[in-house]
């Protein structure tokens, strides 16, 4: 990743991504090479003939680009072809892989979790497989960044993967077709009657699977909802609104400002005509713009009670525009006397340019939102409804970062896997000797598991069964009740 990427990904964290409707006139102008500016032309010409170093007129041109966006604000910042396209794979929720999470242990990548329906569980790929080789490149010692770059392709494509598994000493090579890979950013579960839905993000994937929860609760008879929103950093505009709609009432849900006449300003409606939910919202300091879409419109409109810390304050709304090379900005204004480097201007009026007439794309803060009370939320956040401290750390381990055992394999000396370091962590809260907070299965881990089992009565094997597992899913339940006071003021709303 480019270091402007990463310079860049530190504004896009609390993001709100739109669509526009473009009506009128330009927001800015730019360029790619040198300009009519006497002053800025010898601004270079200085640079060029005493800075004792190598620079090209282009790239001391895009540092002036990207400078000029980042004195907007933190939202804000150039982007070329690479990075944009990196940056919106990265928050769509779908891009052409195998579907697996991985991370490094020792001079290894492992295979920590396998998503439900994935190429990779139908080529069979376990969780704790280590990836020693793909497609004959040797990846020990790899990065995971570099593991990720390998294995990602084109969907329909083949790749070939050297694992090593565990009690096998053997490479075992796997062939695994590459699709697009849809990321889920929805949990949720039965809670003893309580339907528990926790969003991690705003994808392109979020309306779907958050549907599919409540279909699943609906089967159930299930109308008293946890909603999660907890370190839900935000993302896409319309996904907020559509998961909003399923609970505000009918009536407005937000409101959208545009500065510039360039761009139609929006409102957002719901068009719920009868609530079946009783819900409870949790927030904290690191809930933010999307979900605070979602947490200001149910807040206003009565729709569910907010639960936990004021969120984060993030009102503002961005998207990539489009920006003409300083040739094709030369050429459009003479053919057609169009003074803008806006794309999307130059599509109102019919005119598209050839990808490789566009420079790059600009990342700007666009407009701001409302809550349907037409409260302006930026900088201040919203306060909840019912105020509950975040959840302290108990002997190192943050409930929030546990989750639920998957319940989908057996565990032994040796393994690695997520479901492992989650049974590490749930032991420990539950008073267990356990030092190493990782993803091995060690000899310590082992002990422990033998006299959790005990104390179940089941048999002490050592192993993490599913059997095991389920006794551990039960007393996580049970921590979280007694350790995260968020959840326990929801539920307690929730029965009242």
């Amino acid at each position: 990743m480019k270091k402007h990427m990463l310079r860049g990904l530190q504004r896009f964290i609390c993001s709100i991504m739109v669509f526009l409707l473009v009506v009128g006139q330009p927001v800015f102008a730019s360029g790619t090479a040198r300009t009519d500016s006497p002053y800025f032309n010898s601004l270079m010409d200085f640079i060029q003939d005493q800075y004792h170093g190598e620079v090209s007129e282009e790239e001391l041109f895009e540092g002036a680009v990207r400078g000029m966006f980042d004195t907007l604000d933190r939202y804000s910042v150039f982007m070329d072809h690479e990075e944009k396209e990196e940056f919106y794979g990265s928050i769509s929720g779908n891009f052409g892989g195998i579907g697996v999470t991985i991370q490094e242990s020792d001079d290894f990548v492992v295979v920590t979790k396998v998503f439900s329906g994935s190429p990779a569980e139908k080529a069979g790929i376990l969780q704790g497989d280590i990836i020693v080789e793909a497609n004959g490149t040797n990846l020990v010692g790899a990065s995971v960044n570099s593991v990720s770059g390998v294995i990602r392709g084109e969907a329909g494509t083949i790749v070939r993967l050297g694992i090593l598994r565990s009690g096998n000493p053997e490479i075992q090579y796997v062939d695994v077709v590459r699709e697009i890979v849809k990321i889920n950013p929805v949990t949720y579960e039965n809670r003893n009657g309580i339907g528990y839905i926790k969003v991690e993000t705003f994808n392109s994937n979020t309306h779907e699977y958050f549907t599919e929860a409540l279909e699943y609760f609906d089967k159930r008879g299930i109308t008293n909802l946890v909603l999660d929103l907890r370190n839900n950093p935000g993302g896409e505009m319309i996904q907020a609104v559509s998961l909003a709609s399923k609970f505000v009432p009918e009536g407005p849900i937000t409101y959208l400002d545009f500065k510039s006449e360039m761009y139609v300003d929006v409102e957002y409606h719901s068009d719920l005509k009868e609530q079946k939910y009783k819900l409870a919202v949790l927030v904290n300091g690191n809930s933010a713009s999307a979900s605070e879409i979602v947490a200001g419109a149910i807040q206003d409109t009565g729709a569910g009670k907010l639960i936990g810390t004021k969120t984060f304050g993030k009102a503002k709304v961005q998207n990539a525009i489009p920006i003409l090379t300083l040739e094709a900005y030369n050429k459009y204004r003479e053919q057609y006397g169009i003074d803008t480097v806006n794309v999307y201007e130059l599509r109102h009026y019919g005119i598209n340019p050839d990808q490789d007439e566009i420079y790059g794309y600009a990342q700007m803060t666009l407009g701001l939102y409302y809550t349907p009370d037409g409260k302006m939320i930026e900088g201040t956040g919203i306060t909840p409804d019912i105020s509950v401290d975040d959840p302290e750390y108990i002997d190192g381990v943050d409930i929030l970062d546990i989750e639920r055992l998957s319940r989908t394999g057996t565990f032994e000396p040796g393994s690695k896997g997520s479901d492992i370091i989650d049974a590490k962590l749930i032991l420990r809260l539950l008073g267990y000797d356990i030092t190493e907070l990782n993803i091995n299965f060690d000899e310590e881990f082992e002990s422990a598991l033998k006299e959790y089992q005990s104390s179940k009565k089941i048999k002490p094997t050592g192993i993490l069964d599913v059997k095991t597992q389920i006794f551990l899913n039960a007393d996580l339940l049970e921590l979280i009740l007694k350790y995260d006071g968020q959840y326990a003021a929801a539920v307690k709303y929730l029965k009242s």
